[in-house]
């Protein structure tokens, strides 16, 4: 056992970012997945980062990636596994199956995520979690980065975590879990992740059906802004 980051193949680490400390993670190395099992997985990833929902920002602290898709790793896995990209793979055009983890178990009490795989996974995980643990019917988890759904989240009536609760943290999952047990929640198919800057989570049983939900909103967003700039012109 070791603490990863300094080599070692196994152990518990506590993954921080941003200043906010992570979960838990008992990680063990292991091959990656085979490429045809990820294509779905891959092929919406491309979509996102070329639509600017996934990609990198610059920031005072030097460039950061954001966003992370998955997909739950079995419909029959009763288990709750699920794929995810690893983390710090948001500013990368093209990933390759050496990119994926696989999740296969957590604690929501404990702060902890299980997984394996060629690298670690992403520090949302737990919100990830989250979604294939409350709804039997998700199998995709698309999170993404949109000025524009986000600070449009209220007027387009999309549920929304509290906004003093940071990003990828067990309180941010129970934010979410909350969420999804409210019948709007379960029947929106996208959240806006109120504490953490321009985020958004979408979900659905098809990874069409969450990208889809993404990009239409996102043009929603993108109508309201421009209906709103026609009414109040710069002087």
């Amino acid at each position: 056992m070791g603490v990863l980051g300094n080599g070692s193949e196994k152990g518990p680490s506590t993954l921080a970012r941003e200043g906010v400390t992570k979960f838990e993670l008992h990680y063990t190395r292991s091959a990656p997945l085979m490429a045809a099992r990820l294509a779905t997985l891959q092929a919406w990833r491309r979509i996102l980062f070329d639509l600017g929902l996934i990609g990198q920002e610059l920031t005072e602290a030097g460039p950061i990636g954001f966003g992370n898709v998955s997909e739950r790793f079995d419909a029959q896995d009763r288990e709750g596994r699920f794929v995810i990209t690893a983390t710090q793979t948001g500013h990368k055009p093209l990933l390759t199956p050496k990119d994926y983890s696989l999740v296969t178990g957590w604690d929501l009490a404990a702060n902890r995520i299980d997984a394996e795989g060629p690298a670690p996974p992403s520090s949302e995980s737990l919100t990830h979690a989250i979604f294939y643990a409350s709804l039997a019917d998700v199998h995709y988890v698309f999170h993404g980065h949109s000025p524009e759904i986000w600070s449009c989240g209220e007027a387009l009536g999309l549920p929304s975590t509290d906004p003093r609760v940071p990003y990828g943290t067990p309180g941010m999952a129970r934010e979410v879990q909350a969420l999804l047990a409210l019948p709007d929640g379960r029947a929106s198919g996208l959240l806006v992740m109120g504490g953490h800057e321009n985020g958004v989570i979408s979900y659905a049983a098809t990874a069409e059906a969450a990208g889809h939900i993404l990009i239409q909103t996102l043009a929603r967003a993108r109508g309201l802004a421009s209906t709103t700039r026609d009414r109040h012109p710069p002087e």
